[in-house]
This record gives structure tokens, C-alpha cells and sequence, in this order.
């Protein structure tokens, strides 16, 4: 019997919204049409591990979850996306529907996930929690597909899900075992990979928030969330100085923090993995004494604070599902961020 072929993970684009005062910063999807993976050729013998779920039942649960957000978003209401939609992402979500109803601009930049599932991959680990990994498409028309990190805590359990993340475009994206085969679990601390995933997601955290100045090594690759974010800072950074000498007006740093309880990681065919992570960001402006910085007329950050005028300090509050490829141990690749999907959790001044 031939064994079956791996699926490649489709190349997508990702785009950010702008770098200026009056934009949001928001990952925003994109006008391309999804493509269909290559499907598998055969299943596997019986003496190889199968995986504990089916794609029928992955179906199932993306079906559901999608159904969930779409109720939770047209009532703005957290408390519809339960059981399916849990952690993070149900937080992100409280906290933009508090955004939209202070200005209803805020809904724009609300990204869920679609009912078709895309790339399966299923562990073929026995032991509980589960931890599955789907690429889904988006809900809306010619959107971002999306990786989704779903957990199984035990047999009674449904599936939920803490979170998804944008497919990236321009990168080189892994090959993931058959779904009738399935892929082998990795933990945060696994060590057979070029980085254990603890350390891999510390690195790109550090990394968003100092820069590549953080990477000596040069163990991670370029990606279009790292470059957005640092353009939109330095963007920022220009207009609040505009005139004078650097930083004199204000300066404006964003620290990035990864959230420690919410993982899923599973092996690609080459011996590496992609995981899922959350982080979580605080952007500050802080304003030099005697100094005066006002935003533009429609910035929805400051429509929510209720002042576009600060003289102290301007403070931007995110969540950010990250998808990160990290090469097997002997492999001379770089850890590859490929999705990322951020979202605006709160915003302060004075």
C-alpha cells in the first residue's frame, strides 16, 4: 500500500492595517481566493498510528465553533460562544464587543472563523487533553484562511478552541502528514526540535517588542506580523516627533508577553512542528513633561477614551494568536512565524 502524501499548507496573503495615528492596528483579511489542499492518496497499514479523531468529526467541531462565533458577534455576546469557544479568544471578544459598543467603527476589524475545514491534523496521542490543529477558511468572502488550535481536556469533553490565527503570505509554508495518518504531539518543552517551543515563542515575543536586535543568532525568520507591527511603531514614532529632534515630544514602545496555559503543537512530515500560542501586548505612548500629542478626528481608540489630547500617556491593550513553524533539530532553517491574528483589547490615556 502507498503511503499517504502530505498536505502542503496553501500560501495565503496577510494584511495589516496602516502604520498611521488615526488606524487601527489590526490584522485585516484579504480579497484572495481559498485554494483546496491537496487531498491524501491512501490510508495507512494497520501496524501505523492512526489518528483519535476523524476528519468527519474535525468538520463537526470547526462547523460548530464558526456557527458559535457568528451568534456570539451578531448579539454581542461572549456568552453565546461557550462551550466551543473558550480562553483568550472568548476574552478578545468580550473585550471588542465593549469596543464596538463605544463606537461602532470597532466591528470592522471583527475576523472569524468559516465552517469549511481545510488541513486537519489530529494527534495520535492516546492520552488526554487531545490537542488537534486545523486550517479553516475564513468566514468572510475571499478571506484568510486560518489556524485554529483545538483541545480535547477528556473523553467527555467536546473539542474547544482558545484561539486562531491569520495564514501568512511570502512564506514557505511546512508539509503536515495525511489526516488518515495523523501527526505525533509536541510540548513546550520538547527538545528534538531546532528550538523547544518554550523558548521559540519567548524569542519571537522578545523580538516583536526590541526588535532584531534581540535575535543575535538569527534563529528567526522575517514574517509579515514582525514587520507590520515594528513599520506601524516607527510609523507612530515619526508623527509624534514630526519636527523635532527624536523622541522629544514622546516616546512609544510595545511589550509583548506570551500566555503560558494556552499551547497546541503537533510534528510536520519533516520532523519539525507548528504550534499555536497566545501573546499578549501593551503599546504605550509616554509623553515628555510640558508636551501635548492629539490624535487624528476619527481615531477609534481615542472615540473610546472619550479625549484625543494627552499629556502623560496614550495605552493600547492587544491579544495575538500566533502560528509558528519550528524546524526539526538538525535542520539549518530558521523558526518561521506563518499566522498571526491580533485583536484590540482595551485602550487608556491621559
Amino acid at each position: 500500500m502507498t503511503s499517504p502524501r502530505p498536505r502542503t499548507v496553501a500560501r495565503r496573503r496577510l494584511v495589516l492595517g496602516g502604520g498611521g495615528l488615526a488606524l487601527a492596528g489590526l490584522l485585516a483579511a484579504c480579497a484572495e481566493t481559498p485554494e483546496a489542499p491537496p487531498a491524501a492518496e491512501a490510508g495507512p497499514t494497520l501496524a501505523e498510528p492512526t489518528p483519535n479523531t476523524t476528519e468527519g468529526q474535525l468538520t463537526t467541531v470547526v462547523t460548530e465553533i464558526s456557527a458559535a462565533v457568528a451568534a456570539a458577534d451578531k448579539a454581542r455576546d461572549a456568552g453565546k460562544l461557550a462551550p466551543r469557544v473558550v480562553g483568550s479568544v472568548a476574552a478578545f471578544r468580550k473585550a471588542m464587543y465593549g469596543l464596538i459598543e463605544k463606537d461602532d467603527q470597532w466591528a470592522e476589524d471583527l475576523t472569524a472563523p468559516g465552517e469549511s475545514l481545510m488541513v486537519p491534523m489530529t494527534s495520535t496521542d492516546a492520552e488526554f487533553p487531545r490537542t488537534a490543529i486545523a486550517l479553516v477558511a475564513s468566514s468572510a468572502k475571499d478571506g484568510v484562511p486560518m489556524f485554529m488550535a483545538l483541545q480535547q481536556a477528556d473523553a467527555r469533553s467536546p473539542y474547544t478552541t482558545w484561539g486562531w490565527a491569520q495564514q501568512a503570505s511570502g512564506v514557505e509554508m511546512p508539509e503536515v502528514p495525511a489526516d488518515v495518518v495523523g501527526s505525533a504531539p509536541v510540548t513546550p518543552d520538547s527538545d528534538d526540535l531546532l528550538m523547544t517551543p518554550k523558548d521559540a515563542l519567548a524569542l519571537y515575543a522578545k523580538v516583536l517588542s526590541d526588535g532584531d536586535a534581540a535575535d543575535k543568532d538569527d534563529k528567526l525568520a522575517e514574517n509579515p506580523f514582525q514587520t507590520e507591527t515594528h513599520k506601524r511603531i516607527q510609523t507612530e514614532r515619526k508623527e509624534l516627533n514630526a519636527g523635532v529632534e527624536k523622541d522629544e515630544v514622546a516616546t512609544i514602545k510595545e511589550v509583548f508577553t506570551v500566555v503560558e496555559d494556552e499551547f497546541a503543537g503537533l510534528r510536520t512530515a519533516d520532523g519539525g512542528a507548528i504550534v499555536l500560542a497566545t501573546l499578549t501586548s501593551v503599546r504605550k505612548v509616554a509623553i515628555k513633561d510640558g508636551a501635548t500629542v492629539r490624535y487624528a478626528e476619527d481615531n477609534k481608540y481615542t472615540t473610546v477614551i472619550g479625549t484625543k489630547e494627552f499629556t502623560k500617556e496614550f495605552i493600547r491593550e492587544f491579544g495575538t494568536q500566533v502560528a509558528v513553524y519550528i524546524p526539526a533539530k538538525d535542520s539549518d532553517a530558521q523558526v518561521q512565524p506563518i499566522g498571526a491574528t491580533q485583536t484590540a483589547t482595551g485602550t487608556s490615556g491621559s
